[in-house]
Parts: structure tokens; C-alpha cells; sequence
């Protein structure tokens, strides 16, 4: 049998504690930079969504690697030369999709009245910006987290999603208060 429930809760328990506790570090961090979040709205606003598509696109990832590492269409090598047209593809898509949600999150924002402490263009530089780095960083985290546990005997579709959960929650916030950082906003 492939699938043992035993061996999944084996496995998984430890990593899921590793990742609450990490999660939980993120949200200690946010609440020390809620007065930056709370005078500039729109960038609440945007945690999620740079979290989400960055946690969307790293479980792509990690899925598509997964399923190629147990059918033997890709080896555990960082040289496959599908590996790079599938981070490729993601950096773009990431980028394509970051750019429109910065566009629509600003405009709903004047829209509904928030206040926007930030130029449109600085805007979509800090939202752009802090989701390609994401994307770099999951792409890099899931390739490693899917081989690891694929050469180490463990089923990656138990590792990649939590860990790609998790890291794309952290670095989602750590990316986006960097760009907001190098723009100089709050």
C-alpha cells in the first residue's frame, strides 16, 4: 500500500508543530509593525493577497514536482532542464498577476476611501517587487523541500505544502516590509 495513514501522521506531525510555531513568529512580527499597517490601510489589504498567490504558485510548484519525482519524468537535479522552464514560467506569472492585483488593490482602495499615504507607482513597486521575490524564494523553497524529501524517502506532497504554506506566509511579509522599506513609505 502507497498510502498509510500511520506513516502520513508519522512524518507530518513534526513538521505541521514547526510550522504553527513559525506562523506564529509572523504574526508576532506583524503586530510590532501594526502601526505601519494601520497608517497605511492598503497595505493590510495586501498581506493576503502576496501571501496567497505566493502560497498558490509555490503548491503548483511543489505539486507539479511531486508528481514528476513519483513518475519518474524528473530526477532529483537541479539541472533538469524542465525545472527551469517551470520556474520561468511561474517568475512570469507571478509578476503578471502581482502587477494587476497592485493596480486593482490601490483602486479599490481610493475607491472605498482608504488612506492612501503611497504614489500609485510606488505602490506597484513595493506590491511588484515584494511578490517576484516572493515567488524567487517559494519557487527556490519548494524545489528544495520536494528533492530533500524525495531523496530522503519521504512522500514531498506531505512535506511541500506546509512547508511552502508557511514559508510563503513568512517571507510574504518579510518581502512585502522590505520593498516597503527600500521605497521609504512609513
Amino acid at each position: 500500500m502507497i498510502y498509510n495513514w500511520k506513516k502520513i501522521l508519522k512524518n507530518s506531525i513534526p513538521l505541521l508543530m514547526f510550522c504553527v510555531f513559525v506562523e506564529i513568529s509572523v504574526g508576532q512580527i506583524m503586530q510590532s509593525k501594526q502601526d505601519l499597517l494601520l497608517a497605511i490601510p492598503v497595505f493590510l489589504a495586501s498581506i493576503p493577497v502576496v501571501n496567497g498567490v505566493g502560497g498558490n504558485l509555490g503548491s503548483v510548484i511543489g505539486a507539479r514536482l511531486a508528481s514528476s519525482l513519483h513518475v519518474g519524468v524528473i530526477e532529483p537535479n537541479i539541472r533538469e532542464k524542465k525545472l527551469y522552464e517551470l520556474v520561468i514560467t511561474s517568475i512570469i506569472i507571478g509578476f503578471i498577476t502581482y502587477f494587476t492585483l497592485a493596480i486593482l488593490i490601490y483602486l479599490s482602495g481610493v475607491y472605498v476611501g482608504l488612506k492612501m499615504d503611497i504614489k500609485f507607482l510606488d505602490f506597484i513597486y513595493v506590491l511588484s517587487g515584494s511578490g517576484v521575490l516572493l515567488i524567487l524564494l517559494i519557487t527556490t523553497i519548494s524545489i528544495l523541500t520536494a528533492f530533500t524529501s524525495f531523496k530522503k524517502g519521504f512522500d514531498p506532497d506531505d512535506w511541500v505544502a506546509p512547508v511552502v504554506t508557511t514559508a510563503g506566509d513568512t517571507l510574504g511579509v518579510l518581502s512585502l516590509f522590505l520593498f516597503i522599506k527600500l521605497i521609504g513609505v512609513g
